[in-house]
């Protein structure tokens, strides 16, 4: 049953070109949602001072309906630091939670809320650790332009809580463990403490559009700002109209909101102008067509110089046995990049200490997915660039449970005649007996195929259902409650920076170990030594600066003194308390860590595993 709103209202074709007369109040809202990138944000600054300019006398707020912080990949390295210093910039007035504001660092989001100098809602999260920053709800004041009338707008912020979104996060969970309550519950609470305070109600939703739908259904809101969905939706439905931009900022959707506040007469003869409906009208606006602040668009550009390190940089090493790398005929082949790609997302989602917990069986990318079409150098080395060159920056993978007898049954008919854009590629623990026509799978993780044992695949889930491999679109397509929602898709840029940037550390550790090796030392972790090595003040503490010596004198990296984020990402990595110090109890945890990171790696790391005792003889 639709739940009565506190008001009903006249829906406009569009927004107006002049400024609200002097008895008007009007409310413009700027939205955007779903931000993966810097690029468009300079230019929403300037939309949002003209729109201002062009209005005034009319309430102009800015707000980002969720997802900003992740997944892309400037996040994997800055863990959003770039984003945050942009949205106040802008400086936006609202903010509200997505569900990949979890994908990053409990402690670093949290860091980034207490920081935040806008409004940050949240409405169906209250628990969250940093709601002393938050605000369950938020009341707008609309003032006329001659102060005759002030109206008022009350906005609330849900988000989902489908367990999927949420399902490969190690305990406490998302969030630190927070409850995400129900957002019908979360907004039927709400307007019921808003709707007598307030002439207007807008939620502000991070939801799919067949749960948007359920809003509309439910409610009697005249409209729903929504993000989530990553295309543009216009629609009504059962008289509420619901906005989405899209994402990235590309567009913005600009509501316009007003009331004529002219004097009406009641059947007893009394003013009744209090109760007189708002006009809505609203249009998406392109953010492009507006000139880049340059102060701002000078300093997202300055953002982006963490990258630059790592863009002709070794990323990770190249094992003998996919040299040379190459993506040539990906789609008729299995070729030595697209098994060193898959084999490091098999790595980097199986890693330990992360928020994530995934636990891979087989990573599989259709050749169309390996897009360099190019032959390297002997010796050559996997580098940010090389990665751009092969995998486009949105695409993106999740995990799904597939039987045994399903995926080798997929990869099969990828593998039967001419070249095809699902020609499969897979990691090295997965084998073909290719003596026979067509190859048939016989490994799956380095151990023989279980045509009964259900796997855990990461792949791309359109692939899942596109037709390049017929068995599994047939299976899909009959079991869609399968597929994981889209909010539990990891970028693939994303994933292996964050890997790279974690792959650092241990670097820097094996580049002492060498040091280790030289003085003649025994085999061992020697953690006070390696402290040492790192730390220029012998203070017992490793802060950023010594790691970005570290980079530079240790590994050769060539780092502007001003841009630290790269070491700060390593920084929060070698932090394996959380207190925002390295010191030596961290260096003794890693040692413990290292044993399964050499086993994890084993495929890729062309040395000798290097000779480590256990925890009662570190020095």
């Amino acid at each position: 049953d639709s739940i009565a709103a506190n008001v009903n209202a006249h829906h406009a074709t569009s927004v107006s070109s002049e400024p609200p007369p002097p008895s008007e109040s009007r409310l413009i809202v700027l939205a955007i949602t779903d931000v993966y990138t810097l690029q468009n944000l300079a230019s929403f600054k300037t939309l949002v001072e003209q729109t201002r300019e062009q209005y005034p006398g009319a309430k102009v707020i800015s707000m980002l309906t969720g997802d900003f912080l992740s997944p892309y990949l400037l996040s994997a390295i800055d863990q959003g630091k770039g984003m945050m210093h942009a949205l106040n910039s802008i400086p936006l007035d609202y903010i509200t939670w997505g569900n990949h504001e979890a994908d990053i660092k409990h402690s670093v989001v949290c860091e980034h809320v207490r920081n935040f100098k806008g409004t940050w809602i949240n409405s169906n999260m209250i628990s969250h650790e940093a709601m002393d920053h938050q605000v369950e709800y938020a009341i707008v004041d609309v003032p006329s332009p001659d102060g005759s009338s002030v109206r008022t707008v009350g906005l609330v912020a849900v988000m989902s809580n489908d367990p999927k979104l949420y399902a490969n996060f190690k305990p406490p969970g998302a969030f630190g463990g927070a409850t995400i309550t129900d957002p019908w519950e979360a907004l039927a609470k709400y307007q019921i403490l808003l709707e007598k305070e307030t002439d207007l109600i807008i939620p502000l939703q991070h939801l799919y559009v067949p749960d948007d739908h359920i809003t509309c259904e439910k409610f009697d809101f005249p409209v729903v700002l929504s993000g989530h969905d990553h295309h543009r939706v216009d629609e009504t439905i059962q008289g509420t109209r619901l906005l989405k931009p899209g994402m990235n900022a590309v567009y913005a959707t600009m509501l316009e909101i007003s009331w004529s506040n002219i004097p009406t007469m009641d059947a007893s003869g009394g003013d009744d102008h209090g109760k007189e409906p708002p006009t809505i009208g609203a249009k998406f606006v392109s953010v492009e067509d507006f000139p880049a602040d340059p102060v701002l668009d000078e300093a997202n550009e300055r953002a982006y110089d963490a990258l630059e390190p790592l863009r002709n940089t070794e990323l990770a090493r190249v094992p003998s046995k996919y040299e040379p790398l190459s993506s040539d005929n990906s789609r008729g082949s299995v070729c030595t990049m697209g098994t060193y790609i898959c084999s490091l997302l098999k790595s980097s989602m199986s890693v330990t200490r992360r928020q994530h917990s995934y636990r891979i069986d087989a990573v599989l990318l259709m050749g169309g997915n390996i897009r360099g079409n190019a032959s390297y150098d002997q010796d050559s080395f996997f580098s940010l660039e090389m990665l751009e060159s092969e995998i486009k920056e949105n695409e993106v993978v999740a995990v799904v449970d597939m039987p045994g007898w399903l995926l080798a049954d997929g990869i099969q008919a990828t593998h039967i005649g001419e070249p095809t854009p699902g020609w499969m590629q897979y990691d090295f623990g997965v084998e073909e007996d290719t003596t026979v026509s067509p190859p048939v799978v016989t490994k799956v993780n380095s151990r023989d195929l279980d045509r009964e044992k259900i796997y855990r695949v990461a792949t791309k889930i359109g692939d899942l259902t596109n037709g390049q491999s017929p068995p599994w679109t047939e299976y899909y397509k009959a079991h869609p409650e399968d597929l994981p929602p889209q909010g539990a898709y990891t970028n693939i840029h994303s994933e292996l920076m964050s890997y790279f940037g974690r792959n650092l550390w241990r670097k820097l550790w094996d580049a002492i170990s060498e040091i280790i090796q030289n003085e003649g030392m025994e085999k061992g972790c020697h953690c006070e030594f390696r402290l040492g090595q790192l730390d220029s003040d012998g203070d017992g503490t490793i802060t950023v600066q010594d790691l970005q010596k570290g980079l530079e004198e240790l590994l050769g990296y060539s780092i502007d003194d001003r841009e630290t984020t790269l070491a700060e990402f390593v920084h929060r990595f070698a932090d394996t308390t959380g207190d925002g110090k390295v010191r030596q109890q961290d260096f003794e945890q890693f040692c413990h860590e290292i044993l399964e990171t050499y086993e994890r790696d084993s495929w890729r790391l062309d040395h000798p595993k290097p000779a480590y005792t256990r925890r009662s003889t570190i020095s």
